[in-house]
């Protein structure tokens, strides 16, 4: 089998990334699994956000970050 080029390598991660952000933005409660996937998929991809500067609530992180915080809230 052949390797993907990277145009190919590129739409699969834009394609995971709107997925990750999609399920955080649905609202449903996301299993431990995918909460791990998606904060493994932040730091590959060297994601680093300082809550208390950020401005966009829609971007991934910040909604990851809010799920957290929700999370240890409710706990």
């Amino acid at each position: 089998m052949a390797k993907a080029n990277k145009t190919e390598v590129e739409a699969l991660h834009n394609l995971l990334c709107m997925y990750y952000a999609d399920q955080l933005a649905s609202g449903e409660e996301l299993s431990s699994g995918t909460l791990a996937a998606v904060n493994t998929f932040l730091k590959n991809n060297d994601i680093k956000v300082d809550v208390l500067e950020q401005d966009s609530p829609q971007n991934l992180s910040n909604i990851l970050q809010n799920l957290v915080t929700n999370n240890e809230v409710q706990q």
